[in-house]
C-alpha cells in the first residue's frame, strides 16, 4: 500500500512510499482509510521541531482519520466489519486513574497514533478496537477526519462557561481557532477572530463564510479592535489558538478584570511574562490539551447534525500529493488539508 512515511530526523524527511499492508493483532481491527487530516502536530513532526524528538522514524504519520473496518484480529467480534469508524488519537492505557476518570489524554503512558506508532496517512491502518468510535451513516467519511479537531475545540470550550452575549476574542484562525470561534458563536457569544496578513487569503475568508467577525492585528491596536467590535470594555474570554507567545502576551490586555483566558495552542518557544498585572486583575487562566472520548462523541453528533458548515475547513488532497499538502500547510496556504485515499 501507499503511505506517507517520516523516514528521517531531518526537517522534511518524509515521503510517500510503498509499504506492507498491516495485519491486525489481538484486540485490533484493520481499517481501510477514507481520509486523514494533516494536524499541526504532524507539521511539527515533519519539521522535527522541539518537543517532537520522541517521534522515531520510520513511522507513518496521521491521527485524524476515518475509514471502514475490513478485518478483525483475534478477540474482536467479526461483526465490526463494515463499520464506519474513527479513533481516539491520544490513546491511554485505559487502566490507570487518569483513564478510569475519563481523562485518558492525561494517561502517563499515553501514545499518539501516527507519532508513537504507525498512523493513517496510508491505504490501511490497524487500531485497537477499544479506541474506536462509530460514525453515523449520514456523516461523510471524507469530512469525518475533522472529528478530532472539532473535539479539541469542544474540550477547550468546556474549560469554562460561555453564556449568550459573552464577548469572546480568539487569536489564530487555524483549524482549532476557527472551530473555537464558530462553536462559541453557537453558544450565543459575540466573537472576534484575530489573524495576521498571511491569513487574509484563505483562513479569514473561511471564517467569514461561517459568519464570524474577523480582523487583522498587524499595524493595529488589538485593544482598539476589541473596542470597535464590542463597544466599551474588554472581552469576557480570550482564547489563544495561534501558538504565538506574542499573541499570548497580548491576550492579557484583551480581557476585563475578572475575565478568563483559555490557552489551547502549543508553542515552539518560551514565554517571558510579568504576572503581577494578571494577579491584580484576578484573571482566570485555563490550559486545554487535546480531548476525551465524550468530546469525540459530541463532535460526531454536531457534525452529523450539521451544526456548522464544517466543509469550509477541509481541502482534499490525494495521498500521492501528501508532500505538496504539507508544504502548502506549512506556508499557511491551507486551513485543514485532508489526504484522501
Amino acid at each position: 500500500m501507499k503511505a506517507f512515511v517520516k523516514h528521517g530526523r531531518e526537517p522534511g524527511q518524509a515521503a510517500v512510499q510503498d509499504v506492507a499492508r498491516p495485519t491486525p493483532g489481538p484486540g485490533e481491527v484493520l481499517i481501510k482509510v477514507a481520509g486523514c487530516g494533516i494536524c499541526g502536530s504532524d507539521l511539527h513532526a515533519f519539521n522535527n521541531d522541539p518537543g517532537y524528538e520522541f517521534v522515531t522514524p520510520p513511522v507513518i504519520l496521521g491521527h485524524e482519520f476515518s475509514g471502514v473496518v475490513v478485518e478483525t484480529g483475534p478477540g474482536v467480534a467479526p461483526g465490526m466489519v463494515g463499520d464506519h469508524v474513527t479513533a481516539v488519537a491520544i490513546q491511554g492505557c485505559l487502566k490507570c486513574p487518569a483513564c478510569l476518570s475519563g481523562n485518558s489524554h492525561l494517561c502517563p503512558e499515553r501514545q499518539v497514533i501516527g507519532l508513537h506508532f504507525d498512523g493513517a496517512m496510508a491505504g490501511f491502518v490497524t487500531c485497537a478496537a477499544d479506541q474506536l468510535l462509530s460514525l453515523p451513516s449520514n456523516l461523510d467519511l471524507s469530512l469525518a477526519p475533522l472529528v478530532e479537531p472539532v473535539s479539541v475545540a469542544l474540550h477547550a470550550l468546556r474549560r469554562t462557561v460561555i453564556r449568550p452575549g459573552d464577548k469572546v476574542v480568539v487569536s489564530g484562525p487555524g483549524p482549532i481557532g476557527l472551530l473555537c470561534a464558530g462553536l462559541a458563536k453557537l453558544h450565543g457569544a459575540k466573537v472576534l477572530l484575530l489573524g495576521m496578513n498571511r491569513d487574509a487569503a484563505v483562513r479569514l475568508p473561511a471564517a467569514q463564510r461561517l459568519g464570524l467577525e474577523t480582523a487583522i492585528v498587524e499595524g493595529e491596536s488589538p485593544e482598539e479592535l476589541v473596542r470597535s467590535t464590542f463597544g466599551p470594555g474588554m472581552a469576557d474570554l480570550f482564547i489563544e489558538a495561534s501558538g504565538s507567545t506574542a499573541a499570548l502576551k497580548t491576550g492579557f490586555n484583551l480581557v476585563h478584570r475578572g475575565g478568563t483566558m483559555i490557552i489551547v495552542a502549543l508553542y515552539n518557544g518560551e514565554l517571558t511574562w510579568f504576572p503581577s498585572p494578571a494577579v491584580r486583575d484576578e484573571l482566570t487562566i485555563l490550559l486545554s490539551y487535546a480531548s476525551t472520548r465524550p468530546d469525540y462523541a459530541q463532535a460526531i453528533s454536531l457534525m452529523a447534525d450539521q451544526a456548522m458548515d464544517f466543509s469550509v475547513l477541509a481541502q482534499p488532497f490525494p495521498l500521492e500529493n501528501a508532500e505538496e499538502a504539507f508544504q502548502e500547510a506549512l506556508g499557511g496556504q491551507l486551513l485543514k488539508p485532508v489526504l484522501v485515499v
